[in-house]
């Protein structure tokens, strides 16, 4: 059965534990071993450490890690040379299915790109875990393109509300590349409308802006579209 632990979904830092019987996949590399240890998390259960990107939320404890444990890195050709990491790592491309242990990986291209923040070959992951459950995993990303069937679990960007960044005292600036590079509730619910959901069990709706987000109204939209329980991560 799969347990699936959500150590963190911010700015602040991104962790999250993917467990199914004896082993355990992690997904980005925001806080350190030391806070995932007082949260309970086994390092030693771990058998692979998977980037989305290679910006410091999602990246920086990433060396720490893989001093800390026995596992290896996977990411993108692209985000491993922006991160300078080559410790045990590993390159995993877009729509090559990749095994690991009794975990199968397949990456798909995600759209992080901003001029002055972009991400060189951003990914989620479409997961099949030992026992057979499917995940879809993609944050940090303004939209996703790929479709994917019978997914059980959905850990999904949700970002903001258009209408509320344009409404912050940001500049300008700084609210286009927020749309532009993070995914906003009426996209999240366009991308929900499209996709297969008879297998799905539950939605996480991930990295939420503390600013511009309305959980509350988010987590009541997404679940009236879907008919699937939600959670805010």
């Amino acid at each position: 059965m799969l347990d699936i632990q959500i150590q963190g979904s911010s700015s602040a830092g991104n962790n999250y534990v993917l467990t199914d019987g004896d082993t355990s996949l992690m997904l980005e590399a925001g806080i350190s071993p030391k806070k995932l240890a007082k949260k309970g998390v086994k390092l030693s259960k771990v058998i692979a450490l998977l980037i989305t990107h290679e910006h410091g939320d999602h990246i920086k404890y990433a060396q720490d890690l893989l001093l800390s444990g026995s596992f290896d890195l996977w990411a993108s050709h692209g985000t491993l040379e922006a991160s300078g990491i080559n410790r045990r790592s590993h390159v995993l491309k877009d729509h090559r299915q990749q095994k690991i242990g009794a975990w199968t990986i397949l990456p798909f291209n995600t759209v992080h790109d901003d001029p002055k923040t972009r991400a060189r070959e951003p990914l989620g992951f479409f997961i099949k875990s030992p026992s057979g459950e499917r995940v879809v995993f993609a944050t940090d990303t303004n939209m996703i393109k790929a479709n994917f069937p019978k997914v059980n679990y959905w850990l999904v960007e949700c970002n903001h509300d258009v209408e509320l960044v344009r409404q912050s005292d940001y500049p300008k600036f700084l609210q286009d590349r927020i749309i532009k590079t993070h995914m906003s509730i009426d996209s999240c619910k366009e991308f929900f409308q499209r996709v297969d959901l008879s297998k799905t069990k539950q939605i996480y709706l991930l990295h939420l802006s503390d600013s511009n987000s309305d959980p509350s109204r988010f987590k009541q939209e997404i679940e009236e579209i879907t008919q699937k329980p939600v959670e805010i991560a």
